[in-house]
């Protein structure tokens, strides 16, 4: 019998649910960024990218059928060492906050991976990494190495070997979930390690997708991200994320594993749901010839060439293109609604473009 005054025992509280990597919720670690893009008229915003997806080769060891990077196969790779040190160096110097490693191709494949990531994290930077994961742990990404990247994503694509293989065209479905456990036992500390998956009408079975995500959830992997996938209507799936996909994978996000499927409804809409895009800023796209774009979805559209080339001699850094004429003439183009909803494909910048316009129409800033 409980004595009065005697307060009863209350449940503890359940652990908070993983953060989603690469969720929305992220803009809130940097709110200078977003005070910028907020007060950006026709002028560019001035500040410098949060992070650079980086490419240091185009060759790729896959041929996936919905790769959107097939047609710069055989282009050179031209970023050399100093062009490479020098960019990093003006990238932490500019207060940029990291490099994302990615394709066009894939990056272990370049000779010059393990330089590169050397110096960007001796110039202060942080390091990510999207790799399809056969070449982990080889020569070139020593364990040492990868255990100081901030993260790294495997680009799995499939819940089987033989979806593995119609949609990837190799048997490397076995080598690259053994690698991402294997990332997932170099920490604490280490590299948050998660799984990207391109959602399409090959691999959208739910039951085998629930198989995976439960078995990357007990080998330690933070989380699976899904996302549709672009440039390849005749693969779309037609499983809806609420319908069909949520109930299949409900109970398996935790305190330290979260299933993303928010950008198969975030990642949807084209012409960027008639919204000015301020949210091009936050990042910039540098190829491995050095050509840096405005855009990672606009790349191949005539109005955006590259704004310019990044090297190692002066007047070829990556601030002379940020703050040349080049950049300033797109970036009017992209704060243009109209343009954005005539022009832009689906892209994962629609959802801040969306917060940004919700925030300027806010009529009591200065309240909770």
């Amino acid at each position: 019998m409980r004595r009065l005054g005697t307060p009863a025992a209350r449940p503890l509280p359940e652990a908070p649910p993983a953060p989603p990597e690469t969720g929305l919720e992220k803009l809130l670690l940097f709110p200078e960024k977003i005070a910028s893009l907020a007060g950006s008229g026709a002028v560019p915003d001035p500040l410098y990218p949060v992070s650079v997806e980086l490419s240091l080769t185009n060759r790729c060891n896959l041929g996936c059928v919905y790769c959107s990077d097939a047609a710069i196969r055989g282009r050179p790779d031209r970023l050399d060492h100093g062009a490479l040190k020098r960019l990093f160096g003006d990238l932490a110097a500019g207060g940029a906050r990291g490099v994302v490693f990615e394709g066009g191709g894939e990056p272990l494949l370049s000779g010059g991976f393990a330089r590169a990531a050397e110096d960007c994290l001796a110039a202060g930077l942080s390091a990510g990494l999207i790799t399809n994961g056969l070449l982990l742990f080889s020569g070139g990404a020593p364990a040492g190495l990868l255990r100081r990247f901030q993260w790294i994503r495997v680009s799995l694509d499939a819940s089987t070997a033989a979806q593995y293989r119609a949609l990837k065209g190799a048997d490397g479905f076995g080598r690259a979930l053994a690698n991402i456990g294997a990332l997932c036992r170099l920490g604490p500390p280490g590299p948050a390690v998660g799984a990207g998956y391109v959602l399409t009408s090959l691999n959208d079975d739910p039951r085998p997708l629930r198989e995976l995500a439960a078995r990357l959830r007990d080998m330690g992997a933070d989380y699976l991200q899904i996302r549709p996938v672009v440039d390849h209507p005749e693969l779309e799936s037609r499983r809806d994320p609420d319908r069909d996909l949520a109930p299949a994978l409900a109970g398996l996000d935790g305190p330290t594993f979260n299933v993303n499927l928010a950008p198969l409804r975030e990642n949807l809409p084209a012409g960027n749901l008639g919204l000015p895009c301020r949210a091009h800023s936050l990042s910039a796209v540098i190829c491995a010839d050095g050509r840096v774009f405005v855009c990672g979805r606009l790349n191949s559209d005539p109005d955006f060439p590259p704004m310019g080339v990044v090297g190692p001699a002066p007047g070829d850094g990556f601030g002379d293109v940020w703050r040349g004429d080049a950049r300033a003439a797109q970036s009017a183009l992209l704060l243009d609604p109209g343009y954005c909803a005539a022009r832009c494909p689906r892209c994962r910048m629609t959802k801040y473009n969306r917060l940004l316009a919700g925030l300027a129409r806010i009529k009591t800033p200065d309240f909770i």
